[in-house]
């Protein structure tokens, strides 16, 4: 699988699998870290209302900053 940075303005935001992720808060924002491949997956909802699927791959982190993420990873 090949993985793309994504930068992605949303409305909201949801960590599948929970237990698959740490949280920290980092001076770029908040700071999501991946901790079990190929189980940890975001939901990106968009300000236009669509969803998305991502994987993220293992010891990766999402930073969310605002109304945007950033992270590396590829549509589900």
């Amino acid at each position: 699988m090949v993985y793309s940075y994504q930068v992605v303005k949303f409305q909201t935001i949801s960590f599948v699998n929970g237990v698959h992720w740490s949280q920290s808060v980092g001076d770029k924002g908040i700071l999501y870290k991946s901790l079990k491949d190929p189980f940890s997956k975001l939901i990106v909802q968009s300000l236009n209302g669509s969803k998305k699927l991502y994987h993220i791959p293992k010891d990766r982190t999402v930073v969310v900053n605002n109304d945007t993420v950033h992270f590396l990873g590829e549509p589900a």
